[in-house]
């Protein structure tokens, strides 16, 4: 496995990955994402975004939003093998201080950061 720049190559890939139906619910905010809406984005921001290749094929991306907040999403196909947790080892060499929002349902998630060193914390919201 590698972690490469996301050039616009990869772009639909992302906003793909991030809209498959089997990852709904799992993002904190699941907006459908129209390619023209992904090239606004992802032309200023794609510097803050690794795509993971296998074989030297896509299967997942991890990337900043925010500041320092950590987002990451593995094809669907691939989930269980590891990936994830590559996927953040290696960005956190290139990040000392990160920050994951998981929703506790996400087990996989939880599981990665917790095993990873992640500092676990609750926050309570209130939806009005």
């Amino acid at each position: 496995m590698e972690l490469l720049n996301c050039n616009s190559e990869y772009w639909e890939f992302v906003r793909l990955l991030r809209t498959h139906p089997n990852n709904q619910g799992y993002f904190l905010t699941q907006p459908i994402i129209t390619p023209k809406q992904q090239i606004k984005f992802m032309t200023k921001n794609s510097y803050k975004y690794k795509i993971c290749l296998e074989n030297n094929l896509p299967v997942g991306y991890i990337g900043l939003i925010n500041k320092n907040e950590i987002t990451y999403c593995v094809h669907p196909s691939y989930q269980g093998k590891g990936i994830g947790t590559f996927m953040v080892s290696e960005f956190l060499k290139l990040h000392t201080t990160l920050t994951a929002f998981v929703l506790p349902e996400n087990i996989g998630s939880n599981h990665i950061f917790e095993k990873l060193g992640f500092q676990k914390q609750i926050f309570y919201t209130k939806t009005i």
